[in-house]
């Protein structure tokens, strides 16, 4: 739906204004003409600025940048905050990616594959060769990527788009620049392989994505071809090992321990492969007590000293399950009604398609038909962040309370197994703080919902001709807009007066309905943020010094210039290693020391979501931070034999 709302005020915006490329372009030019677009595009869309996941997404960009064939060509990387899978490169270097992209990735590899499918597209002079004003404007409408919107949350209109896209043998090539240049910027290129198996089961899931397709090779067909190239399909025992050892930097243990495993059985005596696949064991094991002499590092003196504590942690689950249980209820039924809502609304702004206004290019920066212009902007962004994060919020809530719910069996199935295993008694003293997490994101999830109903308009926001008043204000601005010629350049002082009171009561509407789709998706992701670290945490990832100092590097490696406690450090501070995650982050964040933000966890009781929620900080952020510490200890490459 986001897409299919602002490409007809694209369309209208940039018709009279951009210039046509010329057949033969230079480097200058495409340049110029890349930032024009690209300054369309940012007009136009909610971009994210916030530190860990711009520094994340860029600090990948200037490793593959290094190995870029253009070296004329500096490239520019934007999130756009957005729940779609998508990514587009505009002509000049201008890369832009979604969060729903960063969300579905598992790791930097998969997201620096796409990076570079991206950059492929500008390498081969893919997006020099659109030329009509059609492939133009589908670049703007964001339809040019690697992972093409694979359907809306509630289908919506935006199959009735007429969407343009490279050709088939564009992809492949990008797929095939993008595979060569993230494995020479030293990433895994089986990653590549991942972020399309996973891609088919979405694209399977959804149904009816077939529309988004039409010109793209099928994700099992782009599996196949990746497969063939040299990267995959010459790769020796010893590439295999240097690409592990590489995960193994990053964190990705268990994903590195696979990759080991397939090095040695392409060759049972590389010893590198043997060593490092043995040095694993500890990051990717579950250990028995004392293993090799080593504490565990959670005493168990509270189970041993105090027999009710297990009962009373079972106790303290099975309250909270059906606390939970009754949120799942009220957020399943609550955003079935809310998501008709949001397509009941989505029909009815179809009406302002025909009014939208096409206006001039202003004669200069900041005169009465720029204002209205940025306010036209303004109004673009203010509805399809309203529209995008209210879909993302009814479709994603209940399912992450089901996600809560499968973490709380989780907890309670080593108490119905007789004694508990050494894991679980370490991990006993943290079961309070780990329920009360997932309870209360349970609640927060069915107030997520609440909010993202409240934004869109409904039956109570009918005015006294049966309109929608949402509607009829941004209806009244864009009569204010067609009344004029504005072709000259700019609006007169008397006309303005009308257009700026049309254009400030549409804002003073539409700014207040994505003021609360924000918080709603706040709201929602700082939820998920805390089910994400009760998993972390019940890795045990303390269980020895060991183990403990592979947690330890996967933290720096996630938060450079963090200082991550050490062992003793870790056992002192009375946090879980899943909010030790969130601390390091937060200190990434706000430049803090992680020991500043421990002490003030200690004295108030506060958690790390707490502490975010009120300053106002990007929960998103923390979200893919703590997904993808999670993913450093789950993650394998995709069984390609099922997929």
């Amino acid at each position: 739906m986001r897409r299919c709302i602002s490409a007809v005020l694209i369309i209208c915006l940039l018709s009279a204004s951009l210039p046509a490329p010329a057949s033969a372009m230079s480097t200058q030019a495409e340049i110029q003409w890349g930032k024009q677009l690209n300054d369309q595009v940012d007009s136009q869309s909610v971009l994210v600025t916030d530190p860990f996941l711009t520094s994340w997404v860029n600090g990948m960009g200037v490793k593959l940048a290094a190995h870029r064939a253009r070296t004329e060509i500096a490239y520019h990387f934007e999130i756009i905050d957005s729940n779609e899978i998508n990514s587009f490169a505009l002509p000049g270097g201008f890369i832009h990616l979604d969060m729903g992209l960063l969300n579905f990735a598992s790791s930097d590899d998969q997201v620096a594959g796409v990076m570079g499918h991206e950059m492929g597209h500008v390498e081969r002079g893919h997006v020099t060769s659109l030329q009509n004003k059609g492939n133009l404007l589908s670049i703007l409408i964001g339809v040019l990527s690697i992972l093409s919107p694979i359907g809306y949350l509630l289908g919506g209109t935006a199959g009735n788009l007429a969407y343009l896209k490279f050709s088939r043998l564009d992809e492949l090539q990008a797929d095939q620049y993008g595979l060569l240049l993230m494995s020479e910027a030293g990433y895994d290129p089986r990653s590549d392989v991942d972020t399309f198996v996973q891609l088919a089961k979405v694209e399977g899931d959804s149904g009816d994505t077939d529309k988004y397709f039409i010109d793209h090779p099928a994700p099992q067909d782009r599996v196949a071809h990746l497969l063939g190239y040299p990267e995959l399909s010459q790769a020796t025992a010893s590439t295999i090992t240097a690409a592990a050892l590489h995960d193994t930097v990053e964190g990705r243990y268990t994903y590195a321990a696979a990759r080991f495993d397939e090095a040695l059985a392409k060759d049972p005596n590389d010893s590198l492969a043997r060593t490092e696949q043995s040095s694993l064991r500890v990051a990717t094991s579950e250990l028995p007590p004392n293993d090799g002499g080593a504490p565990r590092g959670v005493s168990a003196a509270a189970f041993e000293t105090d027999a009710s504590a297990p009962a009373s942690a079972a106790s303290q689950l099975v309250s909270a399950d059906n606390v939970a249980k009754d949120d799942q209820t009220a957020a399943e039924s609550r955003a079935k009604s809310g998501g008709q809502d949001i397509e009941t609304f989505v029909n009815r702004l179809e009406t302002l398609s025909n009014a939208a206004p096409n206006l001039g290019e202003p004669k200069k920066k900041g005169n009465n038909l720029s204002i209205a212009v940025d306010g036209l902007n303004k109004l673009t962004r203010d509805i399809n962040g309203t529209i995008d994060l209210t879909s993302d919020v009814m479709g994603t809530g209940p399912g992450l309370i089901a996600d809560d719910r499968d973490s709380m069996k989780a907890m309670m199935d080593p108490f119905r197994d007789g004694p508990l295993t050494p894991k679980y008694q370490a991990l006993l003293p943290w079961y309070p703080s780990m329920t009360n997490g997932l309870r209360q994101s349970a609640d927060d999830i069915v107030d997520a919902i609440n909010r993202a109903d409240a934004a869109i308009p409904g039956q109570e926001d009918l005015n006294s001709q049966g309109q929608l008043q949402a509607i009829t204000l941004a209806s009244n601005f864009f009569a204010a807009l067609n009344r004029l010629d504005t072709t000259g350049g700019d609006i007169s002082a008397k006309d303005m007066t009308g257009v700026q009171a049309a254009m400030n009561a549409a804002l003073a509407e539409w700014d207040h309905r994505a003021l609360l789709a924000a918080q709603a998706s706040n709201e929602m992701y700082a939820a998920q943020s805390r089910s994400l670290s009760t998993q972390v945490t019940l890795n045990d990832l303390e269980s020895s010094p060991d183990r403990y100092a592979a947690y330890q590097r996967a933290l720096a490696f996630r938060f450079p210039g963090v200082q991550i406690p050490d062992y003793q450090g870790a056992l002192a501070s009375g946090v879980t290693p899943g909010e030790l995650g969130a601390a390091a982050w937060y200190a990434y964040e706000t430049k803090q020391p992680v020991s500043k933000i421990l002490a003030v966890e200690r004295n108030t009781g506060a958690t790390v979501v707490d502490m975010a929620r009120h300053d106002g900080l990007f929960a998103e952020s923390l979200e893919v931070a703590e997904g993808l510490l999670l993913e450093d200890y789950i993650e394998k490459p995709s069984d390609l034999k099922s997929s």
